[in-house]
């Protein structure tokens, strides 16, 4: 009974959205599958021929991993890149490849077993560290672990699917992802993995819609259901009726739709329809994205995030050089515009996991604090930022992540005049005038804002941390989601506050949480007084569309408007009310 309950028509599964999307196709159930391996020992003299495989099989396995990077070089993509070169090195390891070798040899194992054991002898190694960002790469090594034994088993590792296809997973690694791009795969649902992990990080630069966490996924959908991927709602639809499916039909065909009109914003200035200017600046988290900042027209980046480069790193190390090398790439994609870098912003959600766990990870060591705390850390990012500012004089800003007290920026301050300092003296050019901000997103900085504000050069409101903390909500718990209110008037209110500030201390303020991507927020945000908005490059037409309808007036009623909102459902019916005048305006528009 509970097995044809599963199989009904329009299962609804809820996920999280690591890729935005929305497509219909075909779902293939992927799965490495138990590895049947053969543990009985083998004659001696059949232990020359075992080790001939093996190396035969990492010849093999390698050629396929460059040929995976040859791909992704063609992308221009460098992080995906970095991370077959970190597996490369993982099946080259001459330690590991010793290790095989001698279980061969000393205990008459076939190559599977010997291949199998060796590389779970430093799974469990890795797994015994107890990290989240080293962890994280244990579908790495698994991936390299099985493609070995399938090679020694002449097993083939994932056939051609159609372009049709929705892959179906327990999870899935960045060659994986990498092959499905390759394949022409529509869109990848997992019912595990993490917004952080490189499979996810290489899917968005792909361009693969993705849902992740979709607990039931390989329980609830077979091989060769019809499957909807809606990345927008956040879930994904199982076998959906013919009412469904052709619902969710129109819905992909007016995404299309959109999505051409807005190539023809893009190009148009991004100002009010009363003429006032609002920069749109990009939000970028790994280099290929860099690309997209020409495509959308975004004028600079807004926010530089740092932290994904910590995945590729040690426990809380990053290479300097590499930093510079990001840093770089942003500079020179941005033209003259400017780009404000976020200093390293881990803890919380993100990335880092402490051996001593922390009863509350998001109230405690996180941003600054760890910066504060790991002073070379702090000065090594430092360091990788005024070098490049100095190759791009007056367009640098760093941006502080989690204050909570003037104490901590002062001493940030102290450190880059200190690293400018000692650059100069050691011949290097630099950039005096560099801007540095914080980030606003915990009530108290915000009710002290104007005692920040005398000692920034710019504020830039992290509004996704601010409302969780204004609201007391873990934005990332699924049983109080509906509470997760980022247009609440109390958070409305500090930003109001953040703003007057500015406005009395002639600093810039900016927002750079996900509100500002969305249309309607981005208005009220706006008419808060607002003027610079980063969101991710490709959300930048969409908001651009909106800004040019209205004008400064009508932005200031909208949020005058939700400022004075004492229920959820007074809001609610105020952005239904706003959403259906504003389709109006789209069609008006385009019948024009």
């Amino acid at each position: 009974m509970q097995e044809e309950k599963a199989y009904l028509p329009n299962t609804k599964l809820k996920g999280t959205t690591a890729v935005t999307g929305l497509v219909m196709g075909v779902a293939r159930v992927y799965s490495r599958g138990n590895i049947n391996i053969n543990s009985d020992p083998v004659d001696e003299s059949r232990l020359p021929e075992e080790k001939k495989k093996f190396e035969q099989a990492r010849k093999t396995v390698g050629v396929t991993m460059v040929r995976l990077s040859d791909f992704a070089h063609s992308r221009n993509d460098s992080d995906t890149r970095d991370i077959l070169n970190a597996q490369h090195d993982i099946l080259n390891d001459p330690e590991l490849e010793a290790m095989v070798n001698r279980m061969i040899d000393e205990r008459n194992l076939r190559a599977e077993k010997a291949i199998y054991d060796s590389f779970q002898h430093y799974i469990d190694l890795i797994k015994s560290n107890d990290k989240s960002f080293i962890v994280s790469r244990l579908s790495d090594l698994r991936d390299v672990r099985d493609r070995l034994i399938q090679n020694v088993q002449q097993l083939g590792m994932i056939a051609s699917f159609g372009k049709d296809a929705v892959m179906v997973a327990e999870d899935v690694s960045p060659i994986e992802v990498i092959t499905f791009a390759r394949n022409g795969v529509k869109g990848i649902v997992c019912s595990s993995g993490g917004l952080t992990s490189h499979a996810s990080i290489i899917a968005n630069a792909m361009g693969i819609p993705m849902i992740i966490d979709a607990k039931s996924a390989m329980r609830m959908i077979q091989d060769g259901d019809t499957v909807i991927l809606d990345g927008y709602g956040h879930s994904v639809i199982a076998r959906p009726d013919e009412e469904a499916a052709s619902s969710y039909t129109r819905a992909i065909k007016r995404h299309k739709e959109e999505e051409k009109q807005l190539r023809h914003v893009t190009e148009k200035p991004s100002e009010t329809a009363c003429g006032t200017k609002i920069l749109l600046q990009a939000n970028i988290d790994f280099e290929d994205e860099v690309l997209n900042i020409e495509k959308y027209r975004a004028e600079g980046i807004g926010l530089l995030r740092t932290d994904t480069l910590l995945m590729n790193s040690g426990p809380l190390t990053m290479d300097r050089k590499r930093q510079e090398e990001f840093c770089q790439t942003a500079f020179s994609a941005s033209g003259s515009s400017p780009v404000t870098v976020r200093l390293l912003d881990v803890g919380g959600d993100k990335l880092l996991n402490l051996k001593d766990r922390e009863a509350n990870p998001f109230l405690g060591w996180r941003g600054v604090r760890i910066l504060l705390d790991r002073r070379e850390l702090l000065r090594n990012q430092l360091e990788a930022i005024c070098r490049v500012a100095g190759r791009y004089p007056g367009r640098s800003r760093i941006l502080v992540p989690m204050i909570s007290n003037l104490e901590e920026f002062l001493e940030v301050k102290r450190e880059l005049a200190d690293m400018q300092d000692n650059l100069q003296k050691r011949g290097v050019p630099v950039d005096s005038n560099v801007k540095l901000g914080i980030m606003v997103e915990v009530p108290s900085v915000a009710l002290q804002i104007r005692v920040f504000a005398e000692h920034v050069d710019f504020l830039s409101i992290g509004t996704n941390d601010l409302t969780q903390y204004t609201l007391a909500v873990d934005r990332g718990n699924s049983l109080i989601a509906s509470l997760y209110q980022p247009l609440h008037p109390a958070v409305l209110t500090f930003i109001a506050m953040t703003v007057q500030a500015g406005t009395e201390f002639n600093i810039p303020v900016a927002v750079c949480g996900e509100l500002a991507s969305e249309p309607f927020a981005a208005l009220v945000l706006v008419g808060i007084g607002v003027r610079e908005l980063s969101m991710t490059p490709r959300l930048i037409p969409k908001v651009k569309q909106a800004i040019r309808l209205y004008e400064i007036a009508d932005m200031k009623k909208l949020s005058d408007a939700l400022l004075g909102c004492t229920t959820s459902e007074e809001l609610k019916k105020i952005r239904n009310e706003w959403k259906a005048g504003y389709e109006e305006k789209l069609r008006e528009q385009r019948t024009a």
